[in-house]
């Protein structure tokens, strides 16, 4: 079975661009990106980096990663750009598969700033394309930051189409502590609350943009089916619902995590009154049984101003885009 860097040494690279390779890269890499990232790295972020510098370490991890096939999504591969003495910009390959179509995901694209403006990362995405419809993979996809107006600029003039956008929103110590509008009524979600709140969550997060996070949608399906799954994937999580005037308004679901912040799977309609969509995230803050931080992940513009006034601060909105040959 071909390596990881065979497969990718089989698209002819021009003379900047190789692939890249765990031995000689890995540390240089996790340096790079922690440069270039600097200001937006979370908890996790920071974790990843210090988890690549630990892997570089390891020969039994390196060893590993140079033999491990392409289709291991747990591995970092991609290309590198090499200017004869350093290691100046990377663009990493993720392959996974949704709904059982294969696509690879751009990510990690960073350039030193030292060498920026030169073309490299149009260079190093363009390469990454090519090797994509190469192997016959029918889409690529990729996320950048909303405000990072450069980059989504390239993106668009090498043909990648905006499909989504999504913000990421993390809960701040403060939040409303005065008593909820007495027509909302707050309780457990229900089992027949189920319908509903499933054709929402299917609305709000969808497979092609939420693959990547730890969201198992039969894991909040009431009776013995939701508790074989919770059990079977080790989740642990409270659910609860909001109504007003015998209709419900809306439901929201905390997850344990082992990442920095718990998370919170809000199901609402894009029409919800934002007074009920606050009262709900209110209440489950009240209601959750530690005091970790919160991390929500949702359609960009949509409930905005009740997440906010429920107490969170947005801590980034990213474009998700994609090419589709």
């Amino acid at each position: 079975m071909a390596s990881i860097t065979d497969s990718l040494s089989s698209h002819p690279s021009s003379p900047n661009i190789r692939p890249f390779d765990a031995y000689r890269d890995l540390r240089s890499v996790a340096d790079l990106i922690e440069i270039c990232f600097a200001d937006t790295l979370d908890p996790d972020g920071e974790g990843y980096i210090q988890r690549m510098r630990a892997a570089a370490s390891s020969p039994n991890m390196l060893r590993w990663a140079a033999t491990s096939t392409e289709w291991n999504r747990h591995m970092m591969t991609g290309f590198v750009w090499d200017d004869g003495s350093r290691l100046v910009g990377n663009l990493s390959i993720i392959p996974y598969t949704v709904q059982g179509k294969r696509r690879f995901l751009i990510a990690n694209v960073a350039v030193h700033p030292d060498y920026r403006r030169r073309g490299i990362a149009r260079q190093l995405t363009n390469h990454a394309v090519a090797y994509a419809r190469q192997r016959g993979v029918p889409e690529v996809w990729l996320h950048v930051r909303e405000e990072n107006e450069p980059a989504v600029t390239l993106y668009r003039e090498l043909a990648f189409a905006e499909r989504a956008r999504r913000t990421t929103w993390h809960s701040l110590s403060d939040y409303p502590r005065a008593p909820l509008p007495p027509e909302l009524i707050f309780g457990k979600r229900r089992s027949a609350d189920w319908g509903q709140q499933q054709r929402w969550l299917q609305q709000n997060y969808p497979p092609e943009v939420t693959w990547n996070l730890p969201f198992q949608l039969n894991a909040m399906r009431p009776g013995l089916f939701g508790t074989f799954s919770r059990v079977f994937n080790n989740i642990y999580l409270q659910q609860w619902s909001v109504q007003q005037r015998g209709q419900l308004q809306g439901t929201v679901a905390w997850q344990a995590s082992a990442t920095f912040a718990n998370i919170l799977w809000l199901a609402a309609a894009p029409d919800t009154n934002d007074e009920a969509v606050q009262g709900l995230l209110v209440h489950a803050r009240r209601q959750v049984p530690t005091r970790r931080p919160l991390a929500l992940d949702y359609p960009a513009g949509q409930s905005s101003t009740a997440i906010q006034t429920a107490g969170f601060k947005a801590y980034q909105t990213l474009i998700w885009m994609a090419i589709v040959f």
